[in-house]
C-alpha cells in the first residue's frame, strides 16, 4: 500500500473572494432603476448580478505545485528556512496572477511514497525542493517515473543533475561550485595574505559522510589531485556523531592551519565544543552547508565563531531586490530571515513561476530561459545545460563577524574586506 503524504495547503495563496456590489451610479448607467417601479428597481442589484454572472468568464482554475522539505528531525530546521522562501515567492505571485498558484507543502520524509500518491490522485504541475541532497535524490527519481517535472532549488550534491532525467532541473548551484569558492579564497586571499605559497599550507579536510557534505568533499579532493591543494588531512565521519574530539586531536598533533569543513548545525557546534576543550584551533576555518550558513549558529556560538569564512549561496544584501524579500520576511514572520536559504528558494521559485504558460513544459520553457548574472535577486542568472543545471549560478565568499555573515567576496560590490585570522 503506498503511504499517505501528509499534506498542508498553503492558506496564503488563494484569492480573497470579495462580494460583488452594484451602486446607483452602476444601476442608472445600465438603465436599471430608472425604467422600472419603485418595487420593482430594489430588486435590480440580484437581477444585474445574475446577467453579469451569466456573461463573465469563469476565473481559470489554481495550479497546484507542492514543495518537499524536511520539517522535522536534524534537518528540519534548514529545511523550514528554504520552505519560507518558497511560499513568499508564491505569495507575491499571487497578488499579481489572473490564474492563482496552489502551494503544498508536502511530506519530505517518504519522498517515494508523496509522489506516488501525488501522481495517483492531483499531479502537480511541478515539484519544487529539497534542501537535502540525500532527499533530492530519492524525489527526483521519483517525479521522473511520474513524469512530474522536479526543480530542485538549492540540493546541491553533482550527481543530483547527471542521471538523464529528462524532468528535472536545478536552479541552485552544485557542491563543485561551493569548492571552487573555498579554493579559490585559499589560493586567491588566503595563501597571499599570509605571505605564504599555496604549497607552504597545512589543509585538513573535515566532513559529514552524508549525500551533500561527501560530495563537497570529493570536489575538493579532486581540486587537490589536480595540484592546486595540498591536503595533509582527509577525515570523514558518520552524520550521527556525537563527538569530534579526535578529529580534532588529530589536527592539532599535524599543526594544521586551515581547516575546510562541511557539516550540518549539530557538527559545526560538536566541532568548536572540542577545539574549545582541546584549547586549539587552526589559523582559519571555511565551513560550507546549511551548518555554517544559519543564523542559528551565531547565536549559539557567539564570540567563537567570530572571522570563520564560509562558502553558500549569496546572501540577503542591505539595499536593491533582495532587501526587498527581506521585508516581506520579516512581515511575513516576525523575524530576519535566518539564512541566505529563503533568499535562493524564493529565487529558483519565480523563476517557475514566471515559466508556468499554458499549454507548454515547464521543462522546455526553464531551459530556453537565458538571464545574465545580476538579473535575478540574489546575484544570479539563469543558463541551463542538457543536464538541466543552471549555470549561472555562483557560491560567495562570506565571514561571521559580529554574530552576522557578511559577504566578503572579491568579485561582489561593495563587499566588506575580510579577516584573516580566527
Amino acid at each position: 500500500m503506498i503511504p499517505q503524504p501528509r499534506l498542508h495547503p498553503n492558506r496564503t495563496t488563494l484569492p480573497n473572494l470579495m462580494t460583488a456590489i452594484l451602486t446607483r451610479r452602476t444601476m442608472l448607467s445600465t438603465g436599471l432603476g430608472t425604467s422600472l417601479g419603485t418595487s420593482l428597481a430594489s430588486l435590480a442589484p440580484a437581477w444585474a448580478w445574475a446577467a453579469s454572472s451569466a456573461t463573465a468568464p469563469k476565473p481559470a482554475p489554481p495550479i497546484s505545485l507542492a514543495a518537499l522539505f524536511p520539517d522535522s528531525g536534524a534537518q528540519g530546521f534548514a529545511g523550514d528556512e528554504a520552505w519560507r522562501g518558497v511560499a513568499l515567492a508564491v505569495a507575491a505571485a499571487n497578488r499579481h496572477r489572473a490564474q492563482p498558484i496552489n502551494l503544498i507543502r508536502a511530506d519530505a520524509s517518504d519522498p517515494d511514497g508523496t509522489i506516488a500518491r501525488l501522481a495517483k490522485t492531483a499531479p502537480p504541475a511541478a515539484l519544487l525542493g529539497t534542501m537535502s541532497s540525500a532527499k533530492s535524490f530519492a524525489a527526483t527519481a521519483a517525479a521522473e517515473l511520474a513524469n512530474i517535472p522536479y526543480v530542485e532549488l538549492d540540493a546541491p550534491a553533482d550527481a543530483i543533475t547527471s542521471r538523464g532525467f529528462k524532468m528535472l532541473i536545478r536552479t541552485g548551484l552544485t557542491t563543485a561550485d561551493l569548492a571552487a569558492a573555498a579554493a579559490a579564497a585559499i589560493t586567491g586571499q588566503i595563501a597571499p595574505a599570509w605571505r605564504k605559497p599555496v604549497t607552504g599550507l597545512r589543509i585538513a579536510l573535515l566532513f559529514d559522510d552524508g549525500a551533500s557534505d561527501g560530495a563537497f568533499a570529493a570536489a575538493m579532493l579532486g581540486i587537490a589531485q589536480r595540484g592546486k591543494l595540498p591536503i595533509l588531512l582527509t577525515m570523514g565521519y558518520d552524520t550521527n556523531t556525537m563527538d569530534l574530539a579526535s578529529e580534532v586531536g588529530r589536527m592539532k598533533r599535524a599543526k594544521i592551519d586551515l581547516l575546510v569543513h562541511a557539516g550540518r548545525i549539530e557538527h559545526v557546534l560538536l566541532l568548536y565544543e572540542a577545539m574549545t576543550i582541546a584549547a586549539w584551533r587552526p589559523r582559519m576555518i571555511i565551513g560550507t552547508g546549511p551548518g555554517y550558513g544559519l543564523s542559528a549558529a551565531g547565536a549559539a556560538l557567539g564570540r567563537a565563531i567570530e572571522n570563520t569564512m564560509v562558502v553558500d549561496a549569496p546572501l540577503y544584501a542591505a539595499t536593491g531586490p533582495s532587501d526587498a524579500i527581506a521585508q516581506a520576511y520579516r512581515r511575513q514572520y516576525a523575524i530576519s530571515p535566518r539564512g541566505s536559504a529563503s533568499l535562493t528558494t524564493y529565487v529558483g521559485t519565480s523563476l517557475v513561476l514566471a515559466s508556468l504558460q499554458p499549454g507548454k513544459s515547464l521543462i522546455t520553457t526553464l531551459t530556453a530561459t537565458r538571464l545574465k548574472r545580476g538579473t535575478l535577486a540574489n546575484g544570479w542568472g539563469a543558463a541551463f545545460g542538457a543536464n538541466g543545471q543552471n549555470r549561472n549560478s555562483f557560491a560567495t565568499l562570506q565571514q561571521w563577524r559580529n554574530g552576522r555573515l557578511i559577504t566578503i567576496d572579491t568579485t561582489v560590490s561593495g563587499a566588506a574586506k575580510p579577516v584573516f585570522s580566527l
